[in-house]
């Protein structure tokens, strides 16, 4: 159980939840530029195409939902299927671990493991289970 001050989270049948939010902005090649997250840290994962490190900074009980969302330019059309989709691997939430991996993956023909436009910018809504005791 995360041993932080957490604000109650209100309207849910699930009990004892948490929720964290945090930014990524990318340079080139997915390089992260900078991070705007609160309760975890993201890393780019060495060797890995579209990978992302999310680090807990506390440990809970089970990852309940990620949500991953690209944000694209004001105005401008994107032009490129790269990176537009992420899903999740990794998980060690739930046995103890603090980590779980973002995965980006393009959307043109098959499938694959892609890196985020250069500039791109990213952001996560974290939900995880606090406790056991409910």
């Amino acid at each position: 159980m995360a041993d932080r001050y957490m604000k109650q989270f209100l309207a849910t049948l699930e009990a004892g939840v948490a929720k964290l939010y945090g930014e990524v902005t990318t340079t080139t090649s997915g390089t992260i530029g900078s991070t705007s997250c609160k309760g975890f840290t993201v890393a780019k994962t060495a060797g890995e195409a579209g990978r992302y490190t999310v680090t807990l900074a506390d440990k809970y009980n089970k990852l309940l939902h990620c949500g991953v969302v690209v944000v694209g330019s004001a105005d401008a059309a994107y032009t490129s299927a790269k990176g537009l989709v992420a899903f999740l691997r990794n998980d060690t939430v739930a046995s103890g671990g603090k980590t779980f991996d973002v995965q980006f993956c393009d959307t043109d023909g098959s499938p694959a493991d892609a890196e985020l436009e250069d500039a791109a910018k990213f952001k996560l809504e974290i939900t995880l289970k606090n406790s056991s005791a409910y």
